[in-house]
């Protein structure tokens, strides 16, 4: 895996590559995980002869953090900025949760820089009252008491019930600071609606939920497929809120329809 030089608002920032230059896919990771998360599908998409890379969000992955809220307009930038490093005028964007709600804005910025979309386990729509409240208090949180206070009661509920990766979860998480998951908290709380730009895509799209996912309802990964035009939804059996660690090779299926 090649660790390429990348820099967004004057930090250091990690992004991680393989396989040879040209069609590109950037995968963006869920919270509170960085981009090794992404490492099994990385290979993936190499080995179909794309160049595969994935991108840290501020404050994970071992990079410094913004210090104020990281929204999904920020990620958005950071994304196409790895672009520019990699050298691609478009991609394939692939995000889980908080890495989809930052490929929706990225479309909202970039919309000719999309050229396919995957977006696993996610949704459309805005945080109501009570998960802004839920998410400062996370925030808060994580500042007080550190990054476990946060990532201990939220790794078994991003799986489905019984899964034996919890541990892996926590070790895929173990490099975000307190301050970068409270940044990523308070930018998620911040997003908005993104359901009435959705008629408007023109980038092949996949949707992937989750049978199990405890964190979005079923009911708004359904009308994020039903809102995009001739999207693809596919529903893995026996996964959680992160199905494409649970179900590797059944979301690899997924993704070469998307990038076939």
């Amino acid at each position: 895996m090649e660790e390429v030089p990348l820099r967004f608002e004057g930090r250091p920032a990690r992004l991680r590559a393989e396989g040879p230059p040209g069609r590109t896919v950037l995968f963006a990771h869920p919270f509170p995980l960085d981009g090794t998360c992404w490492d099994e599908l990385l290979r993936g998409c190499a080995g179909l002869g794309f160049r595969a890379a994935a991108v840290d969000a501020p404050g994970f992955g071992g990079t410094p953090p913004l210090g104020r809220p990281c929204t999904m307009d920020d990620l958005a930038r950071l994304f196409a900025a790895a672009l520019d490093v990699l050298g691609a005028k478009s991609a394939a964007l692939v995000g889980c949760s908080m890495g989809g709600y930052a490929a929706m804005a990225f479309w909202r910025l970039f919309p000719d820089r999309m050229e396919r979309a995957g977006l696993l386990c996610t949704q459309a729509g805005a945080d109501s009252p009570e998960a802004k409240q839920k998410r400062e208090e996370q925030a808060r949180a994580a500042l007080e008491k550190g990054p476990e206070a946060v990532v201990g009661p939220l790794a078994e509920r991003m799986l489905a019930k019984g899964s034996p990766l919890v541990s892996r979860v926590r070790e895929l998480a173990r490099s975000a600071t307190a301050q970068g998951i409270a940044d990523a908290l308070r930018g998620m709380a911040l997003r908005p609606d993104s359901t009435p730009d959705l008629p408007r895509w023109r980038a092949r799209t996949l949707v992937v939920c989750g049978e199990q996912d405890q964190l979005i309802p079923r009911a708004a990964c359904d009308s994020l497929a039903r809102n995009i035009p001739e999207a693809r939804q596919a529903v893995l059996p026996g996964a959680g809120h992160l199905a494409f660690l649970e179900k590797p090779e059944e979301t690899m299926a997924e993704l070469r329809w998307l990038l076939d």
